[in-house]
């Protein structure tokens, strides 16, 4: 089992970071020529249990269902589908307050299987390079969302 972690301090309040977090379309943003949609709601929120995401890069499709959802603190995912030589993806994305509740971290933890014998280096650093943009992207929204109110 392959793993990639990461943390991510939010100079916005951890609700403000959650509704980036969670706002699926988005993230489109922030890996170049992409979409981002839902193939399927989730319950009771949209994007919330059993939403199924899907990030389509040129004729590449990726497709992620929502297992978790706890507002405003964690929501996790596994991967359907992925173009990558990986199986069993799994991701979990908690946001951790501040203690004063001007900030949050996001921690970004996943986990996979390589489909192929020695490539898990390589792996780690292609999914460990997406959720960095990710992250990255939803800091630098949350932060301008946090800002403008």
């Amino acid at each position: 089992m392959q793993t990639i972690s990461s943390s991510t301090p939010i100079a916005a309040p951890q609700q403000v970071a959650w509704e980036v977090m969670t706002e699926h379309e988005l993230y489109a943003r922030w890996v170049p020529r992409s979409q981002v949609s839902l193939e399927v709601e989730g319950s009771p929120e949209r994007n919330g249990v059993g939403a199924i995401r899907v990030f389509h890069i040129g004729p590449v499709r990726t497709r992620e269902e929502m297992t978790a959802f706890d507002p405003p603190q964690r929501m996790a995912y596994r991967v359907l589908t992925i173009p990558l030589p990986v199986r069993n993806c799994r991701s979990d994305l908690l946001l951790v307050a501040d203690d004063d509740g001007s900030g949050c971290t996001l921690h970004w933890d996943s986990w996979f299987e390589t489909v192929i014998p020695l490539t898990g280096g390589i792996m780690r650093q292609i999914m460990g390079s997406v959720t960095a943009k990710m992250a990255a992207g939803i800091a630098e929204e949350a932060q301008l969302r946090a800002q403008s109110a």
